[in-house]
């Protein structure tokens, strides 16, 4: 895990996601960099991913998934996914744009509510849920103590995380960001145990998408 001390502040890092909310399209949550029709056949691998865990947490649960946790939904890509497994989505993300245009696109799914908080605010403390799911979020939380709290309440709050994160970058990730590993996040989280995981190329790019299981 990185351990040297950012510069930029959660200020900066709301800042720069009010910038990227005024993009178009699939760069807004994605490198600004990429094609359009490569940003859309990777959302389409992570769907993919995200069901697979999600189908794999419903039939260790032996029931429909009744919670679904999205911390950082962005514009809502991944949201109709997730609300195809569960009885209920709660999808947060901390940028007004994002959140707007993510209603905007799931206005037609009656079970998913949206609320605008960061993760650092822990706003799920307190409530039990069947999955958290987050993709290429917390690599941009870039204080190490705020990132292990959340983690640590994941644990508490959660029976089950699906987590997609960079493992390699082909293009050196901007300030923005930390690569983490899995083995990172697992030692954050007391009691976690990795299930599945995946390694999903995109381009140059490595990431890997695990499926992580709590007690109790």
């Amino acid at each position: 895990m990185h351990n040297n001390t950012s510069t930029v502040s959660t200020t900066d890092v709301a800042g720069e996601w009010r910038q990227r909310s005024r993009r178009d399209g699939l760069a807004r949550v994605m490198r600004a960099s990429q094609p359009a029709e490569h940003n859309a056949a990777t959302t389409e691998r992570t769907r993919d991913a995200v069901s697979a865990g999600l189908r794999t947490a419903a039939r260790e649960l032996a029931r429909p998934l009744s919670t679904v946790l999205e911390i950082g939904c962005g514009i809502g890509r991944l949201t109709p996914t997730l609300a195809a497994h569960a009885g209920r989505v709660t999808a947060l993300d901390m940028t007004p744009g994002m959140l707007d245009e993510a209603r905007a696109s799931c206005a037609h799914l009656s079970n998913v509510d949206f609320e605008f908080a960061r993760a650092e605010d822990l706003p799920w403390e307190g409530r039990k849920i069947d999955v958290a799911v987050s993709v290429w979020v917390l690599m941009h939380v870039l204080d190490e103590a705020a990132l292990a709290e959340i983690c640590r309440s994941i644990s508490r709050s959660c029976r089950y995380f699906v987590l997609v994160e960079y493992a390699q970058a082909a293009i050196p990730v901007s300030e923005w960001s930390r690569l983490r590993s899995v083995d990172d996040y697992l030692a954050l989280m007391p009691g976690a145990r990795l299930v599945e995981s995946q390694e999903l190329y995109y381009g140059g790019d490595l990431s890997t998408a695990a499926l992580i299981r709590f007690p109790g």
